[in-house]
């Protein structure tokens, strides 16, 4: 049986426990320095997006007329229906943590996940202010579609290649929270089909308004895929070994593979004021190319 100072000690060490750990983390979201680091953040944020979709569609449907919580609930289906779909994303019942892990390996589906959940957040909202079902209407044939994505068009299964992406946190700060995966696609072969999602490398990048540490600088993909590598710099470093070593992050052999950059939002207005600015080759580079390696994209 535990004493009275056991029992005590124990608590006091609980307490200190959920006191520290939840500041730490915080601490970490506040300046993440590696795309893991951002990673675990961006799950961080999306468990509270989930929580507030609940929420907002669990008071919507006490509020809603039969009809209308008829109409919310296929709203929801077709929107999860139309999220899995565009993202790539092969399953999201069972286990939500397990999902979430799955899905924070790869950065570019897990931008296009935040993109949909922003926006389903919006939307839900705009249902519970209105106290309706009125989806948005489509948008103009006029209308010029928003750019989410830029990529290069001719797929790579060797070689060594390189591209840089320049990227103006203080900028883009001031108009919107986004966050971008920049790096290599890998299209995957699924039943005689490309699969378009396939797998992304890379870096992911998270501005948030909050963020009290942002800068201006450029990130380098030094792409070897003859030894089946990817190497990343930032301002001219290396950050995972340079290019030919043992280090850098590992890409599958033998998979076509295109230089990409992946976005929570629309990147129209970042790129007109170059607050956001991606070279496959098309111009000099900021940063001497690695030896060995040629442009992603010939000028």
């Amino acid at each position: 049986m535990l004493n009275r100072s056991s029992v005590l000690t124990a608590l006091i060490a609980m307490i200190f426990h959920f006191a520290v750990t939840p500041s730490g983390v915080q601490a970490q979201c506040d300046n993440p320095k590696t795309s893991e680091q951002r990673a675990q953040c961006v799950g961080d944020e999306l468990r509270g997006s989930d929580r507030t979709i609940n929420r907002v569609y669990g008071d919507l449907l006490k509020s809603l007329s039969p009809d209308d919580r008829i109409a919310l609930r296929n709203d929801q289906r077709g929107w999860i229906k139309m999220r899995d779909q565009e993202c790539g994303l092969t399953w999201s019942k069972g286990d939500r943590e397990a999902w979430l892990a799955d899905l924070l390996r790869d950065y570019q589906k897990t931008v296009c996940v935040v993109r949909f959940t922003n926006d389903r957040v919006q939307t839900l909202y705009q249902y519970q202010k209105s106290n309706s079902i009125s989806p948005a209407a489509p948008a103009a044939a006029s209308d010029a579609a928003p750019v989410y994505d830029l990529f290069t068009l001719e797929r790579k299964t060797n070689g060594k290649w390189y591209f840089e992406a320049t990227v103006d946190e203080p900028g883009i700060q001031k108009l919107a929270d986004a966050t971008f995966s920049i790096g290599v696609l890998q299209l995957v072969i699924e039943n005689g089909v490309v699969n378009k999602q396939g797998t992304m490398s890379g870096s992911l990048v998270t501005i948030r308004r909050t963020d009290n540490n942002v800068a201006r600088y450029a990130l380098g993909y030094a792409l070897d895929l003859d030894n089946g590598k990817l190497y990343v710099r930032k301002n001219g470093e290396w950050e995972n070994g340079v290019p030919g070593s043992s280090g850098g992050i590992n890409l599958t052999p033998g998979r076509e593979s295109v230089g990409i950059l992946y976005s929570s939002v629309a990147i129209d207005s970042f790129l007109k004021s170059r607050l956001l600015d991606i070279n496959f080759g098309d111009r000099a580079f900021a940063y001497h190319l690695p030896d060995g390696y040629s442009p992603l994209r010939a000028h």
